[in-house]
């Protein structure tokens, strides 16, 4: 199993032009600290890849609740997901 990144985020209350399609309504995921690792991806797919993997890090993060931890697999991907009280901790496997 690869480790592709691994990221922590943390949702702030003043998230402008936010969805309430799921999670808190008015709160954004920011990205506190980011590893990712795209080396096995094409070198035109990278930065591709880096965007969709921050896009899924926010809407994951958005719509876990506190205290709560969930994984969720996709093509054989496992994504696993822990809210703490201070912040979000996400990879991708």
């Amino acid at each position: 199993m690869k480790n592709t990144t691994l990221m922590v985020l943390k949702l702030s209350s003043s998230g402008v032009g936010s969805s309430s399609s799921g999670g808190e309504s008015g709160s954004e995921a920011v990205v506190l600290a980011n590893a990712m690792d795209v080396n096995h991806f094409g070198y035109f797919q990278r930065s591709v890849a880096r965007e969709f993997i921050v896009f899924v890090a926010r809407t994951i993060a958005q719509r876990t609740q506190p205290g709560q931890r969930q994984s969720v697999q996709h093509d054989g991907n496992l994504i696993s997901d822990r809210l703490s009280n201070l912040y979000k901790i996400w990879g991708l496997y």
